[in-house]
């Protein structure tokens, strides 16, 4: 299970310039770093609560970081740096039991002049594993991605050449929603849609698994969810 720091609550107001957020805080306006790099589609609705953590580093220009937003009374991780960290914590305790009981985890792992996320080694073999962070979602279906990645395309035709060298190699979807089904978004990204079939029919492992994530914890631990 992985436990973010202290975090404090405020309310959203706006995103700008892609890495700034202003959020209001006990009548405060205040402007946080927003680390998420995707277009945050249907998150972005001003006075949604927000949960944010505060960094001691004097050398950071914001000393703040959004780190979690509710969207009508669920919420999402949306620090996707923090989001392989959750991964990893998932990983050495057990929690994808589609790895079996892991004796190795390496971080940032470079393959065939890629790096992906995640190098594992358990009683099931030997494991490749890419991370996306899922927020785009319907009623009942999450989606990835929320914008065109040619570099998430690329991660794909990795991990079928790893499947194809004898890795288990594995996408692994992590959903800031539960939901009862998930799909590659074909219709804002109808490249990395075909080629996720492709890695799918190729031996390409799909894991789907949601963040069943506690506001007043602050702690997130990884489920199945697909």
């Amino acid at each position: 299970m992985f436990e973010f720091p202290a975090l404090f609550k405020a309310e959203f107001v706006k995103r700008y310039k892609r890495f700034f957020t202003d959020v209001i805080k006990d009548g405060e306006t205040i402007t946080v770093h927003n680390p998420n790099t995707g277009s945050m589609k249907n998150l972005l609705t001003e006075g949604n609560p927000v949960l944010c953590s505060v960094s001691d580093n004097p050398a950071r220009k914001l000393s703040c970081t959004l780190e979690a937003m509710c969207v009508n009374g669920e919420w999402l991780v949306v620090n996707t740096m923090v989001v392989n960290r959750i991964a990893e914590s998932a990983i050495n305790d057990g929690e994808i039991e589609e790895l079996g009981s892991v004796s190795l985890c390496r971080r940032e792992y470079s393959y065939d002049e890629a790096r992906l996320d995640f190098y594992v080694e358990s009683d099931k073999g030997k494991f490749l594993i890419e991370v996306k962070n899922c927020t785009l979602y319907d009623e009942h279906t999450v989606m990835f991605p929320d914008a065109v990645t040619t570099r998430g395309k690329k991660h794909l035709e990795v991990l079928q050449r790893a499947v194809r060298e004898g890795y288990n190699a594995c996408m692994l979807y992590m959903c800031q929603v539960k939901r009862s089904a998930f799909r590659p978004a074909h219709e804002i990204d109808p490249a990395y849609a075909a080629e996720f079939e492709k890695a799918k029919s190729s031996g390409v492992q799909i894991l789907v698994y949601y963040t069943d994530f506690d506001p007043e914890k602050g702690t997130v631990s990884l489920k199945r969810m697909v």
